[in-house]
């Protein structure tokens, strides 16, 4: 068993679906399952060596952008959903739709107390796991809430 995590289409944890010697890639990223029952799922990863299979998608933010990557990753947590195709009995999210998924961008300061209270509840939710499912439930239906309430803007005329 190595030591670099290789992402694939699976979600449990944490989309690893195991570990080898070498790795591909070495910065802050976003990666997302492009096929199968998990398509679209969204996941984050800050600098830290890994490789991806044929079904993980991965988005790198350009050092121009004016977006932050833990940002772009909330907001795409909550769309990606919206465009995966079901069409053909497997369900896919290819890197064309992803790439039609329109982004809201906030200045630097909004986007950093976005992701601040986001990843409160972030840790307020996956860290009470044993015994308080009501309050598990409680946790992730605020955090919805919130996450939609923050990541909701109107569109320019």
């Amino acid at each position: 068993m190595g030591q670099y995590p290789v992402y694939s289409s699976q979600t449990t944890n944490e989309g690893v679906f195991g570990f080898i010697d070498t790795y591909d890639y070495d910065f802050e990223s976003i990666t997302w399952t492009t096929d199968g029952a998990n398509a679209g799922s969204v996941f984050y990863h800050n600098s830290k060596k890994f490789s991806i299979t044929n079904v993980c998608g991965l988005l790198k933010v350009k050092d121009n952008c004016q977006i932050s990557t833990r940002y772009l990753y909330y907001i795409l947590e909550q769309r990606t959903r919206h465009y995966v195709s079901k069409g053909m009995g497997n369900p896919k999210l290819m890197s064309n739709a992803m790439s039609k998924i329109r982004v809201p961008i906030p200045s630097f300061d909004e986007q950093a107390r976005i992701v601040a209270i986001l990843d409160k509840f972030d840790v307020l939710v996956n860290s009470l796991s044993s015994g308080l499912p009501a309050e598990i439930n409680a946790r992730h239906q605020q955090y919805r809430h919130y996450r939609d309430r923050l990541l909701t803007f109107r569109e320019a005329a």
